[in-house]
């Protein structure tokens, strides 16, 4: 017990001493280099929006087309069509700017959340070797691992984040490749970029400020 004590001891003291100051400093190269343009998130959106007289003279083709071949099974191909069919335009990339800022952040908070737990394990076999007649001490003990918990809850829901935001862009996307003159479903797409990229910098600046 005291070996593990004793190891988990030094481990904590490297983390508080070398490890930490040094993910706010990197943190903080992030925020001044890579996360300062946020003016880059707007990528454009490759969907073509579709010309009305185009439109228009295709979907008269495809009725001549369907009354002289007759309705037969012509809702259940309709289904199967746009089931199996992908976009007219094509295969539609993700948001470059933000991804590349994920792969940036996501190593460096996946591995500042396994060393909190580390840490705050630690500080909790330290709290019954200062509570005798050591009150002050305790409070302060309890106010460090508050704030470390409320960090490690910071990252948590910023990774449930990451997983919401492609959920959500890929239906917005999908939606405006299928119905590319509707102009909200194309705004929504560059809304979840911009909130996402807040979001990645607001969580870098809340760790490199703790």
């Amino acid at each position: 017990g005291r070996r593990i004590l004793q190891l988990l001891t030094e481990e904590a003291e490297l983390l508080l001493s070398k490890t930490f100051p040094q993910t706010i400093t990197e943190m903080d190269m992030l925020l001044k280099k890579s996360l300062s343009r946020p003016d880059l998130v707007k990528a454009p959106l490759d969907i073509p929006v579709p010309d009305p007289a185009k439109e228009e003279a295709k979907c008269k083709k495809r009725e001549e087309k369907e009354a002289t071949e007759g309705m037969k099974d012509k809702d259940s191909d309709k289904e199967d069509k746009e089931d199996t069919e992908g976009p007219p335009c094509g295969p539609i990339c993700c948001n470059k700017h933000v991804e590349q800022s994920l792969k940036e952040v996501k190593p460096q908070i996946n591995t500042l959340k396994e060393k909190l737990n580390t840490v705050s394990m630690w500080m909790q076999l330290q709290i019954p070797k200062i509570e005798d007649g050591n009150n002050f001490g305790v409070a302060v003990q309890e106010k460090v691992f508050e704030l470390l918990t409320a960090t490690r809850t910071k990252i948590e829901a910023f990774q449930t984040q990451i997983s919401k935001y492609y959920s959500e862009r890929g239906d917005a996307v999908a939606k405006a490749s299928k119905q590319p003159h509707v102009g909200d479903y194309r705004q929504l797409v560059h809304e979840l970029d911009q909130y996402q990229d807040f979001e990645l910098r607001l969580v870098v600046l809340e760790i490199a400020t703790h």
